[in-house]
């Protein structure tokens, strides 16, 4: 231990001695540990960290399928008799969604519920922080009429005061008492706001095989995934022949909830995780080179010491614990780089992208900063040391450099200029690809025109308007007032718009056709929409006409179609033909018109098979308003919020939003990573250039007395310079070769992301490899320029 002591301050004043050197070495390693800590943080944060419930490993997501659909809700029918038939879960539990008017208390709000079995929170093992959960009496309709909070709805509506269990909400036209708050971390429906016991009201209509849920379970003790995919498989099958049970979807899926809640975000992370690596390595071995060329400078200094007795494992320990140090304070340095890299990323990723608690300071990234630091110090201080350890007492009586020593050092040198070359470039073919992406991206055809437009959220609570003509009314009266605002060229509504995330699926029945052909034919998305809607957002109408107003009850069904479900089922004209959609009441509709295909899922795929309804002739609940304006969005939101409460103060603007900002936010997921990636590509590729010239600088420094000699024999300006830009141009070139290998295998994993662009994008390929190639020539001519200014005689009289 005092060795260890003596070897800790031998350190220190070495590093405060070499200031200048220590201050590179730290800066170049918190760069890449605090950008490794983040990345990595957020990895643990929601790919690695266990679900907030108990036993998470235990729980298991599962959905019915069918030929159509790989993945739907599981109807309450289908959940009852999996509980009772099946032996592998020690529970089986769903909920399902409604939307309320919260009113009192403030202006009237939308809130969303989760109507749940009453063992779902004690089957995770959730417990409210205030109150108490659901009783199993509360499963019965007119005793159901108790909610639990959301933590974000009792800190927002009620400023998180503890007196709120007991109290009473209305929600629509009926009371609700609070039980109990849950807690903040309880995330499992993210925006949902409250959670009040699943009871069917038969009265009203509801029937256990049309209440759809997301279904949850627990596996038993002992029981394999695959064990218990079996035994909901056979018990469904068995159900699919009994004639009860007719219609019901034939197929189970059945996966953790752990890897069903991270699966949109375990590859883009993932990615991340590799590419902060690849810079990570960058930077060790950046470190490397120059705690290499210090130990070639002080060759003398432990050949004396070796020469005086020291031993190679106490050489070794003196060079090791100068890394560690190192590391470590770059490893805290980075440590406040990662807060501050944290703080942005919260300001810069929208929370659909990344949530909240994921960005932010956790015990664990102390852990993890500190890991790296000593696996860094490990990875860049290992050679250093070793080669110190075979220092001898020659060295310090021969006092000359050079020979097969300083041959073998400017081998390992060269080899880790080429590793650095090689990895950074990784990255920046990565980057450069999903820049192309989004590129391509902002260069599609989208089928309407996002500018100018206004999209407003309107929910028509139906304890109000309990029938489909009193909601058809009030949304009537809402549309003729919002067009009569001022700047409001048109205005029209529809039950959601192009990549909102919300649609209806359908199968598509010709007339002839048996009712059979639904079961295995590809669905066609369906929306309502009213006369105007068309016209706002510019979507073209092809042939025939568009929705009208009279197109309402008591005239023919009609329907407006896709040119994709024209040509796929129409290929000789679509006006005038007839089609059924799903179980749409009215029958057959005949086709009035057809319109341009529009991006409605997403701007990446391809557009699917559209039937717009007319909004008079069918169910309009969820609606949202688009307006056509002069007028910016954030001055609409208050004119819209009052035109809607003068028509009815129960009427709740749910949001607002530019239809240009619902366009952006589809590509916010490729946004993101696009920048991440190109970052951190930046931050390698300054590393890697660092790298370069601080070899090639060395070696200058090396070859002072040989570059004296060369010019005292005549060797011109020009001859220098390429000696000593050639050796960077030949160590830039050999990375390049082999950083382009891995950039195509880095290329392929990316392949599920790109858009628009191959893997082995030959723009890419050729102007990454470039751009590496001009910072390799910058890093290499500024040493050649410093060799041109020495002067001959003082070059000749440096130490060989």
């Amino acid at each position: 231990m005092p060795q260890l002591l003596q070897d800790v301050r031998l350190a220190l004043r070495r590093m405060r001695r070499e200031l200048g050197f220590t201050l590179v070495i730290i800066a170049t390693l918190a760069l890449a540990i605090g950008a490794t800590t983040s990345v990595f943080s957020v990895v643990y944060q929601v790919l690695l960290r266990p679900l907030p419930y108990s036993e998470p490993e235990q729980l298991v997501r599962f959905f019915q399928s069918s030929p159509q659909v790989e993945r739907m809700g599981v109807t309450l029918r289908s959940l009852q008799a999996w509980r009772e038939r099946s032996h592998s879960f020690q529970g089986l539990e769903g909920m399902a969604f409604r939307d309320f008017t919260l009113t009192g208390d403030g202006p009237a709000e939308r809130v969303r519920a989760a109507r749940a079995t009453v063992n779902l929170l004690p089957m995770l093992g959730v417990r409210p922080i205030l109150g108490q959960t659901f009783g199993a009496d509360t499963e019965v309709a007119g005793r159901d009429h108790v909610l639990l909070l959301s933590h974000g709805l009792w800190q927002r509506r009620f400023g998180g005061r503890p007196d709120v269990v007991g109290r009473t909400l209305r929600l629509g036209d009926q009371v609700f008492t609070v039980l109990g708050v849950l807690p903040a971390d309880f995330r499992l429906a993210p925006n949902t706001d409250l959670w009040t016991p699943l009871a069917l009201d038969l009265a009203a209509g509801e029937r256990p095989e049309e209440t759809y849920l997301s279904a949850l379970g627990r596996l038993r003790p002992g029981v394999t995934l695959e064990r218990a995919r079996a035994d909901l498989e056979d018990v469904a099958a068995a159900l699919t022949r009994e004639e009860s049970f007719a219609g019901e979807a034939p197929g189970v899926r059945v996966m953790p909830l752990h890897a069903q809640v991270v699966e949109d975000s375990r590859e883009p992370l993932w990615l991340l995780a590799g590419v902060v690596a690849l810079v990570l390595l960058v930077a060790c071995a950046n470190v490397a080179n120059l705690l290499l060329a210090r130990a070639s400078a002080r060759e003398r200094e432990v050949s004396v010491r070796a020469a005086l007795g020291a031993g190679r494992a106490q050489l070794m320990r003196q060079f090791l614990v100068e890394s560690v140090l190192l590391a470590l304070v770059g490893g805290a340095t980075g440590l406040l780089l990662s807060l501050w890299a944290m703080d942005l990323l919260r300001a810069l990723v929208p929370a659909q992208v990344l949530p909240p608690e994921a960005v932010r300071m956790q015990p664990h990234v102390l852990a993890i900063a500190a890991a790296l630091s000593l696996l860094t110090s490990l990875l860049f201080g290992l050679m250093p040391a070793l080669k110190a350890s075979r220092a001898d007492g020659r060295g310090a009586l021969g006092g000359l450099r050079g020979g097969r020593g300083a041959t073998a050092q400017g081998r390992a040198r060269a080899v880790l200029v080429v590793a650095q070359v090689a990895l950074a470039l990784m990255p920046l073919v990565g980057a450069g690809l999903m820049l192309r992406t989004l590129y391509s991206l902002h260069q599609v055809q989208l089928g309407f025109e996002p500018r100018g437009v206004t999209v407003a959220e309107v929910f028509v609570p139906t304890e109000k308007y309990r029938d489909d003509a009193a909601r058809r009314a009030v949304l009537t009266s809402v549309l003729e007032r919002v067009r009569g605002l001022p700047g409001v060229e048109s205005a029209g509504l529809a039950s959601t718009v192009p990549l909102w995330g919300r649609k209806g699926m359908a199968p598509v029945l010709l007339p002839g056709e048996p009712d059979s052909v639904a079961e295995t034919r590809e669905l066609s998305t369906f929306r309502t929409a009213s006369d105007g809607y068309f016209a706002t957002l510019r979507i073209p109408i092809k042939e025939g006409r568009g929705i009208e107003s009279t197109d309402g009850p008591g005239t023919p069904p009609v329907v407006v179609v896709s040119e994709t479900f024209a040509r796929r089922f129409f290929p000789g004209g679509a006006v005038g033909q007839r089609v059924k959609v799903g179980l749409d009441g009215e029958g057959f509709r005949e086709v009035v018109g057809v319109v341009g295909d529009v991006h409605h899922d997403s701007v990446e795929e391809e557009p699917a098979s559209e039937v717009y309804l007319p909004m008079n002739q069918f169910e309009p609940l969820y609606m949202l308003i688009t307006v056509r304006t002069t007028q910016d969005t954030a001055t609409m939101a208050p004119i819209l919020r009052e035109t809607l409460r003068s028509v009815d103060p129960d009427l709740p603007l749910v949001q607002v939003r530019s239809m240009v900002e619902v366009v952006d936010a589809n590509l916010e997921h490729t946004q993101v990573l696009g920048s991440l990636l190109a970052a951190l590509a930046v931050l390698g590729l300054v590393l890697a250039g660092v790298g370069l010239y601080g070899v090639l600088a060395y070696s200058v420094s090396q070859r002072t007395r040989e570059l004296g000699i060369r010019v005292a024999l005549g060797a011109s300006d020009r001859h220098l310079v390429w000696l000593v830009v050639g050796q960077g141009v030949r160590l830039a070139g050999v990375g390049v070769a082999l950083g382009l290998v891995g950039a195509a295998v880095l290329a392929r994993s990316l392949s599920s992301l790109l858009y628009g662009v191959g893997e082995l994008d030959a723009f890419t390929f050729g102007v990454v490899p470039l751009l590496l190639g001009a910072v390799a020539l910058l890093a290499s001519w500024l040493p050649a320029r410093r060799a041109l200014q020495v002067p001959p005689n003082e070059a000749l009289r440096a130490e060989g």
